[in-house]
């Protein structure tokens, strides 16, 4: 086998070898929408997410961020202020439901529309699992 075949071959090999570790982004999320120009969820909505806190994130052992993302949209009606009173009715809601505090990270995106993903009275909580989990890198949880 030539030197360049070799290369080629150690390459090919690396690279298959690093695409799990490389792929692997591990957040689950909660969706919801907020009603036009509310600043809190029905309690459907709440419940929805209680029901989401157990089956989700309760199967980790160590819950280590739960991330607030959600919009303000002036055009939209969306003002800072009540995009700023919904990721606070949503950070009650997880410190309600157990979740503390110091876990719990706020952001208010701006609406930008034919650009953002998602409608403007889109909301969601990711959840950022600490060690163990299937992206972690092998047997033993990385020590922070």
């Amino acid at each position: 086998m030539s030197l360049s075949r070799l290369r080629v071959a150690v390459g090919l090999l690396a690279g298959l070898l690093a695409m799990p570790a490389l792929a692997c982004s591990f957040t689950i999320a909660f969706n919801t929408q907020f009603e036009p120009g509310a600043d809190r969820l029905p309690a459907s909505e709440v419940r929805r997410l209680a029901e989401w806190l157990i089956d989700e994130p309760g199967k980790y052992e160590n819950q280590d961020k739960f991330l607030i993302i959600l919009y303000a949209a002036p055009t939209s009606g969306i003002s800072d202020a009540l995009a700023r009173k919904r990721a606070s009715h949503l950070r009650h809601w997880l410190t309600m439901l157990h979740v503390p505090d110091s876990r719990i990270i706020q952001e208010v995106a701006r609406y930008k529309p034919g650009k953002s993903a998602e409608p403007p009275n889109f909301a969601q909580v990711d959840f950022l699992p600490g060690c163990p989990h299937p992206c972690c890198p092998g047997m033993v949880p990385i020590v922070k």
